[in-house]
């Protein structure tokens, strides 16, 4: 009875160890930031009163004004990738009426652990810049 006891007890632990671990899955310490509280997700998509058009021309000219590199644009959706900190990330761009858009930027992984600077930057330049308008040259 011990010993069956004692063989389970070793086997339980030994499936809590993982198999496959190396050097490049480990997380450095300096790059976990704890987690977020709700007033700092809601930066993850924020309202403006400008047309949607508009809004993702000066979406690029806040990436390309902090020096993060975009690696695709899709003018037809309205979605934007880039590249900030050795992350990526997926900037999307939509009309709620001809006057109010709405952006939202989330992380290409999903993986949540950098730090909110980023979007407060981005945010912070589309609305000290929102009076601009953009027109087409022909």
């Amino acid at each position: 009875m011990k010993k069956s006891a004692i063989l389970t007890l070793i086997i339980t632990l030994l499936s809590f160890i993982p198999c496959n671990a190396n050097a490049d899955n480990i997380i450095p310490a300096a790059n976990i930031v704890p987690a977020q509280s709700a007033s700092v997700s809601s930066d993850f998509s924020k309202s403006y009163k400008t047309s949607s058009e508009n809004l993702l021309y000066l979406l690029l000219a806040a990436i390309n004004a902090h020096n993060y590199s975009i690696e695709e644009i899709q003018f037809k959706t309205g979605s934007v990738l880039f590249k900030a900190y050795k992350k990526e990330f997926i900037a999307s761009v939509a009309a709620k009426d001809g006057f109010n858009s709405f952006i939202k930027i989330i992380p290409a992984d999903n993986i949540y652990n950098f730090s909110p600077v980023l979007l407060q930057k981005l945010h912070n330049y589309i609305e000290l810049n929102n009076t601009i308008s953009f027109q087409k040259v022909l």
